[in-house]
């Protein structure tokens, strides 16, 4: 094994270890808002914030992630942010609502770290294997998500849900060494500056950018409503009861490894992300109409949104790196994109959480989110468009 290859490998298994930690301890927790809801006695719009409150944070945060980066490379911002989550995930269980809420607040600030400085890490180490390192880094978050999802229940019945919830910092200290021991290896990186000729802020009065923000915004907002509310509806109008809501939330999650590692070759199939960001929002359509029309044919609906999300995401993540950008809003283009589409997600759990509890229905909620599969279809010409962001309109 050459030294490069031994490199690579090496980089692999950091970037899963960290995948495995981006999303769980903000989705996997869903399975047990029945049980810390009753305890702590949280309303449905407030139990929606356990969701909605880390995605407030990716808008807020992103922007100020760069400078962080700057100052510590991107390695150290990374083991900052996992110091925090760490922290953040081991006593956020261990006190009121409030302090739940305000842990949860934390978790996401640790996680956006991450989010941002992640690509960058990649972008620097793999070179040329960058996509495909991606690929395998987003697919981690599939299976943090549905290994999560699948223990919570099982470990909260024997050590209550607040020891479940404190759990999830175990593989995340994991990863911690892991990025310490290369900290220490390779102190330092490639410092992130300002694209040179390019005005800070420009790519925000870019319209293709914002048209890209929607159809990533929405994929995120039907993933963490999604991710947040399916146990509890399989629950109530499958009867499934709450472990094997779980297990279903597990299933989800671990699918989206597959429709994650699909996106290349979808692409290639229907030649372009234009066709494929339609066809994954026909298929968040179906998802959710299948879970309104028949919640008892669920283990269809569980696999047909569980390849769909992990497709969506990597389809979106794919645009932002591929978009053709005129001079370099390539850094400001994942930063805008990033920001808007997550300020639009965070809305969404909280906002169904307030419709089912006005409603009583379900069935609305499933409609409503079908309508966001309309509107990633609406976006995706010019979401997944060739014409570089910043050129003319006639180019």
């Amino acid at each position: 094994m050459t030294a490069r290859s031994a490199g690579l490998g090496a980089l692999i298994v950091a970037v899963v270890l960290v995948g495995l930690n981006l999303r769980a301890p903000i989705v996997g927790i869903a399975p047990l808002i029945p049980a810390l809801s009753a305890d702590l006695g949280l309303a449905p719009t407030t139990a929606g914030l356990l969701t909605s409150l880390p995605l407030l944070c990716f808008a807020l945060v992103s922007p100020l992630v760069a400078p962080l980066a700057r100052r510590l490379g991107p390695d150290g911002a990374l083991l900052m942010g996992l110091g925090l989550l760490a922290v953040a995930t081991v006593f956020r269980p261990w006190g009121s609502g409030l302090v739940l809420l305000a842990g949860t607040a934390l978790v996401g600030v640790a996680v956006t770290v991450g989010n941002v400085v992640v690509p960058v890490i990649v972008r620097r180490d793999a070179g040329t294997r960058a996509p495909m390192v991606m690929a395998i880094s987003t697919s981690a978050y599939g299976a943090g998500q549905g290994l999560t999802a699948a223990a919570a229940v099982p470990v909260a019945d024997e050590i209550g849900w607040r020891g479940a919830m404190t759990f999830l910092a175990v593989p995340i200290v994991i990863a911690l060494a892991v990025w310490l021991m290369r900290l220490r290896a390779a102190r330092g990186g490639p410092v992130i500056v300002p694209a040179a000729g390019v005005p800070r802020g420009a790519v925000w009065r870019q319209v293709d950018a914002w048209w890209l923000a929607l159809f990533f915004g929405m994929q995120a907002t039907l993933f963490y409503s999604a991710s947040t509310w399916l146990p509890t509806q399989l629950a109530q109008e499958a009867s499934t009861g709450e472990e094997l809501a779980g297990t279903a939330l597990s299933i989800f999650h671990l699918m989206g490894i597959t429709g994650t590692l699909a996106v290349p070759a979808v692409m290639r199939l229907l030649r372009g992300g234009v066709r494929a960001g339609i066809a994954f929002g026909a298929l968040w359509s179906l998802f959710f109409a299948g879970l309104a029309l028949a919640p008892e044919l669920w283990p269809i609906w569980v696999v047909v949104g569980g390849f769909t999300q992990g497709a969506g995401i990597g389809l979106g993540l794919t645009l932002i790196a591929m978009r053709p950008v005129d001079a370099d809003y390539g850094r400001d283009l994942s930063a805008m994109v990033q920001t808007a589409g997550y300020a639009l997600a965070a809305a969404g759990p909280v906002l169904l959480g307030w419709v089912h509890e006005a409603s009583g229905s379900w069935a609305l909620v499933a409609w409503l989110c079908a309508g966001g599969g309309a509107v990633m279809c609406v976006a995706a010409p010019r979401a997944g468009a060739a014409r570089p962001i910043g050129a003319p309109a006639g180019r």
